[in-house]
């Protein structure tokens, strides 16, 4: 049975979302130190694990990068032998990024250990699913309505 919902004020959507992004980001923050991975690195990282290579414009937009730095980031990543890239076979004047082997097992170590700082929470699966599911359903809400200035 539901908790009983609290009297007065709803409490700020907006508040919630920041103070649930900052406490996440501190835990991420001291696992990526450890690893010596900035949150940049950790960003893109992830983007070529899920999927692959993927042509440096997703990148940026995926990683929430601006071009220069995507390339910056992109740079010291393969100077570490985690990433590197290709011409695109379909498409030659694009570069598509892609996860080394070396770069697999940095990002399932870091994963691995951000999966059990989670789990370490005392919040059920099955809550954090439903959560992940509400915070897609509301990008993509905002995703296509965006806001009017």
């Amino acid at each position: 049975m539901p908790a009983p919902a609290p009297h007065g004020p709803t409490p700020d959507l907006l508040q919630l979302l920041t103070n649930a992004e900052r406490l996440l980001q501190r835990r991420l923050s001291a696992i990526l130190r450890a690893e010596q991975c900035s949150p940049e690195a950790w960003r893109v990282l992830t983007l070529l694990a899920a999927e692959g290579g993927r042509p440096m414009t997703e990148v940026a937009d995926g990683a929430f990068l601006p071009p220069g730095t995507l390339t910056k980031v992109v740079d010291q990543l393969a100077e570490h032998s985690l990433v590197y890239r290709r011409v695109d076979p379909l498409d030659r004047r694009r570069i598509r990024a892609y996860l080394s082997p070396r770069g697999r097992q940095l990002h399932d170590r870091i994963a691995d250990r951000v999966r059990a700082s989670i789990g370490e929470l005392a919040m059920p699966e099955f809550e954090r699913e439903q959560l992940a599911a509400l915070l897609s359903t509301l990008t993509d809400a905002l995703s296509r309505h965006p806001a009017v200035a």
